[in-house]
């Protein structure tokens, strides 16, 4: 299902912060965060179909996918959504390029958010589309999230990622910043039922999915993800969890971003 929050600076020396969640069933085959073949996408990959939900490239392109949860946008025999993800990654498109062809066959695919953009240059750009919404829109600045509605729908969970990454924002040591995030990613604070929203599924799913860090038998947050750019460096940090929710391990990834 998954969650993201983040603060856009265009122009500014540190213009994306960015934390987020994986959320997954646990029987589904899934590399960790690497650079793929080639030495140029910086990704997890899902072994099942092939594609990512986030990932940054060494040249600045980022993308990251969630679904939208509506039992209604169900298709039979749909393409996976992280293929958007890959293919943004792996392209030359600009984002608002990409996601006008992108809605132009979105009914291909059950319902996504897509938030793509090109980081590296003196003009920075981070773009957001939901597949319902048909119509793609340049992220203004400010902090902002999205979950399984659309970007800033004011879910109770969604409202305490944004509200913790506002507090994250008053330290102002980017490591010590880093691992505040990945803290803030680990909250299982439920919402409570009444204040649940109600997108279709039954209501002890709502609930398990009611909090920033999901837990349960068969689904849950998979990753922990934080990603910064700051003065043409890429700092990633990436926590991977068990079935039990248990920490396994950390990955760090830093980079400089190049130019074309």
């Amino acid at each position: 299902m998954c969650i993201v929050t983040f603060r856009w600076s265009p122009g500014a020396e540190e213009p994306l912060l960015l934390a987020a969640n994986r959320d997954e069933f646990y029987e589904r085959p899934t590399e960790r965060m690497h650079w793929w073949p080639g030495d140029k996408v910086l990704a997890g990959r899902d072994l099942r179909s092939g594609g990512a939900w986030l990932g940054v490239t060494r040249h600045g392109r980022f993308a990251m996918v969630t679904n939208i949860r509506n039992p209604a946008l169900r298709r039979q025999n749909a393409p996976s959504r992280g293929e958007l993800v890959k293919r943004f990654l792996e392209g030359t498109e600009s984002a608002e390029a990409f996601l006008a062809a992108t809605l132009a066959i979105a009914n291909n695919y059950e319902g996504f958010n897509l938030l793509c953009g090109e980081l590296a240059g003196s003009a920075p750009s981070l773009w957001f589309a939901n597949s319902q919404e048909h119509g793609a829109q340049a992220i203004a600045a400010g902090i902002h999230g999205f979950s399984n509605a659309s970007l800033d729908t004011p879910w109770p969970k969604l409202a305490r990622i944004k509200q913790g990454l506002r507090h994250a924002l008053a330290e102002h040591e980017p490591a010590r910043r880093d691992e505040r995030l990945q803290r803030l990613l680990r909250n299982v604070t439920p919402t409570p039922d009444a204040a649940l929203p109600n997108t279709g599924v039954p209501l002890d799913v709502e609930r398990m999915l009611g909090s920033i860090f999901i837990q349960s038998g068969h689904y849950g947050t998979r990753a922990s993800t934080v990603l910064r750019v700051s003065a043409n460096q890429v700092t990633v940090s990436e926590a991977g969890f068990s079935a039990r929710g248990e920490a396994q391990d950390r990955l760090a990834f830093a980079f400089s971003l190049e130019s074309r």
